[in-house]
């Protein structure tokens, strides 16, 4: 059990099978007091039925004896439950596991706490615990009439794949919206702590200024071109291209940090997404395709997954410019992340040269590097033409 107890906070509880089985019929209470608004008409009954005490008794009975069946329930991952400090239960789901895939489901806020964000901060809490499990995604199948479920899925992120007469079947990448919401939260400030560290000559953020100016200068010595940004945040480096009148489509993965850039350039293409899902909505080829600061949120066989993809949306001449912590090869970054261990982000995967240089990836490209210092550096990806 995790337990969160600062004045005025939600107090978060992982119930695995081990405390299922020693919950307090309090929290049994509490728990199905969640649960059992509109049960009675949901299954018939109408209210004022003469045997309405018997048949609440009987649905909760029935309820109980499921929650006590998790323990010896294969598929059963845990319940999930938000307290308030009075110990008021105020939101719960469940996960399960099927057919090596997991579920969410049962995500019920109590009746009197509805329309407050606990559901909503209740999912963060459980996609946290999903990451930390190494569960990459979860699904969740609704009602196709329930309308408020469907509109709560598709505003945290779940994507519809499948869709019968009854339900439709939703899937979420678990770190994907947990960076979406880390970057959401972080937009306004994202400037001044990149201006910060760059002034120290810290990792991660030292020669920020100067990839962004070599990235400008280079793509300013063509007159007119195509230029996608792959992860654009506030718009440092498209921002002065389009305010040069260069054609732009920027993608981020957050919709508050395309807000932002979009009051800088409000005739430019937007995509929120994550990359490989933004790949999908491009219809155009670009002279310059640019990564500042931003690869780093896909694991190496990724990155080189999306590079290879993106060589058909490059035009003949066109290159691909990555900016970011970056090394030569693996040993020179982890001597970079000795130093700043303190620091180091483990979830962050930034290039080396050698990782690039020994994929296929050099069948497509001729690949440049150049150190900017300790911390940064700069790829210039050119097709290979035979």
């Amino acid at each position: 059990m995790t337990k969160n107890n600062n004045r005025g906070e939600s107090m978060f509880e992982i119930w695995n099978k081990k405390k299922v089985s020693q919950l307090t019929n309090k929290d049994i209470d509490l728990w199905f007091d969640v649960l059992n608004n509109g049960l009675v008409e949901d299954r018939g009954y109408q209210l004022n039925d003469s045997n309405i005490k018997r048949i609440k008794a009987e649905i909760k009975s029935d309820y109980v004896e499921y929650l006590k069946g998790c323990p010896k329930d294969d598929s059963f991952i845990n319940y999930y439950v938000l307290r308030n400090d009075l110990g008021t239960i105020l939101s719960i789901c469940r996960v399960i596991s099927k057919d090596s895939q997991y579920y969410l489901e049962g995500l019920e806020t109590h009746r009197d706490y509805q329309e407050k964000g606990f559901a909503s901060q209740l999912l963060t809490k459980v996609l946290h615990d999903l990451k930390r499990n190494n569960i990459k995604k979860i699904h969740s199948l609704v009602r196709n009439h329930n309308e408020k479920s469907i509109n709560f899925h598709e505003k945290h992120g779940f994507l519809a794949s499948e869709k019968d007469d009854l339900n439709t079947r939703y899937g979420l990448d678990v770190e994907e919206q947990l960076r979406k919401k880390l970057f959401d939260q972080w937009a306004s400030t994202y400037n001044k702590f990149v201006k910060r560290s760059e002034s120290e000559g810290t990792y991660p953020f030292a020669g920020y200024s100067e990839i962004k100016y070599q990235i400008i200068d280079l793509i300013t010595k063509e007159s007119q071109a195509n230029v996608l940004d792959m992860g654009v945040g506030t718009g440092e480096i498209t921002g002065p291209l389009y305010d040069l009148g260069y054609k732009i489509t920027d993608v981020d993965l957050s919709e508050n940090m395309i807000e932002l850039a979009n009051k800088k350039m409000p005739n430019a293409s937007f995509i929120q997404g994550g990359f490989h899902s933004a790949i999908n909505q491009l219809d155009d080829k670009y002279d310059y395709i640019i990564f500042n600061y931003s690869i780093h949120h896909l694991d190496n066989n990724n990155q080189i997954n999306l590079l290879v993809k993106l060589h058909d949306y490059l035009k003949e001449q066109g290159i691909i410019i990555i900016g970011d912590v970056s090394s030569k090869n693996q040993m020179d970054m982890n001597k970079l992340k000795n130093k700043y261990e303190r620091f180091w982000d483990d979830e962050e995967y930034y290039p080396n040269l050698d990782n690039f240089q020994k994929s296929h990836l050099k069948n497509m490209y001729h690949i440049d590097y150049k150190q900017i210092n300790e911390v940064a550096g700069i790829y210039i990806l050119s097709m290979v033409h035979e």
